[in-house]
Order: structure tokens, then C-alpha cells, then sequence
């Protein structure tokens, strides 16, 4: 096993068990944050986000080599019809693929049942993909579409800017669920 895949096997284990250990593993977190009630998941989302950007940022600045940056173009039915099917299967399983995964991982049963239904609604879209294309894909390809390029403003600190943005909501967030707590009492 080469140097980088156990790094990010490692990686992937310490990330899981953070996951497990903050509630992750179970369904009713997600359930919670989809009925608007905990928004625990939702700034970890964006927290992960601004994270993450800041460092695709970062590395397409300084490393450009190390990147491996490909955007992809956008499929503006696509996206719209994967959003909802994928929503939709949160609200019915309860999990996100990646909180199914820590479930599993966690001996959660139900964990089990969302990642193999996740596993077939990839297969059944594999299956369904040509006869997709005409209709989700083609219309409406907006082509490869970045914030940076489409302002005309540097990589890095757009995305500095957004990760701030992003930083502010899961703030007004966690205002939000301390003054509802408060009266709740």
C-alpha cells in the first residue's frame, strides 16, 4: 500500500470515528436537521465546505501539481433531479451517504440498508444513463462553471471570501439553536 493511500485510509478511519463519536451514526440527526430542529449536521456540512475549499484553494495557488482539480460542467436538469432524488433519500433513510457509511461502520443496522439502497440507486442510474442523457444532461449544460472565473477574481481569495460567508452562517446557526434552547427552558 503505497505512502498516500494509507494516509488517507488513516485518515478516513480517524474522520469516521469523529463522526461516529458526534452522533453521526444515527438516523435521527439527519431527521432532525431535515425537519429544521438540529442543525448540527448542516454547519458540519458547511464547515467542511469552507474547509475544503479554502484548501483546493490553497493547493491550486501554491501546488498547482498536487491539485488534481477537474471541474466539471453543469447540468442544470441534472443537478435539479439528483438534488431531489438524493433528498428524498435522506428524508426517507434518515441518512446522508456519508453518515450511512459511519452507521455501518458503527454496527448501525439501518446503516446497512441505506448504503445498499444508495448502491442501487447508483446501479439503476448506471442503467438508466443513456436513456437520461437526451433529457437531464444536454439540455441546459451550462458548461464548466466556477465562481472565481465567472467574477473574474482569484482562486484563493474567493474562496477566503465564501469560507468566511460560510463561517458567518453556521455562527447566526449556532445563535439560532442557543436562543431556541433558551426557550425551550
Amino acid at each position: 500500500m503505497e505512502n498516500t493511500q494509507l494516509l488517507g485510509l488513516i485518515t478516513g478511519v480517524l474522520f469516521g470515528f469523529a463522526l461516529h463519536r458526534a452522533g453521526f451514526s444515527r438516523c435521527g440527526l439527519v431527521m432532525r436537521g431535515l425537519a429544521f430542529r438540529d442543525f448540527t449536521m448542516l454547519k458540519v456540512m458547511l464547515t467542511a465546505i469552507a474547509v475544503g475549499m479554502v484548501g483546493a484553494a490553497t493547493l491550486a495557488t501554491f501546488a498547482p501539481e498536487a491539485a488534481h482539480l477537474k471541474v466539471k460542467s453543469l447540468y442544470v436538469w441534472g443537478v435539479l433531479v439528483g438534488g431531489l432524488i438524493f433528498g428524498v433519500g435522506m428524508a426517507i433513510a434518515g441518512y446522508c451517504p456519508g453518515t450511512a457509511l459511519v452507521g455501518l461502520g458503527g454496527g448501525v443496522r439501518d446503516g446497512l440498508l441505506a448504503v445498499l439502497g444508495a448502491l442501487l440507486g447508483a446501479f439503476a442510474f448506471i442503467l438508466a444513463y443513456p436513456a437520461l442523457e437526451p433529457i437531464l444532461i444536454q439540455p441546459l449544460d451550462l458548461g464548466k462553471l466556477t465562481l472565481h472565473e465567472t467574477l473574474k477574481l482569484p482562486y484563493l481569495p474567493t474562496a477566503l471570501a465564501m469560507a468566511v460567508m460560510l463561517g458567518g452562517i453556521v455562527f447566526w446557526l449556532n445563535r439560532l439553536e442557543t436562543k431556541a434552547r433558551a426557550e425551550r427552558r
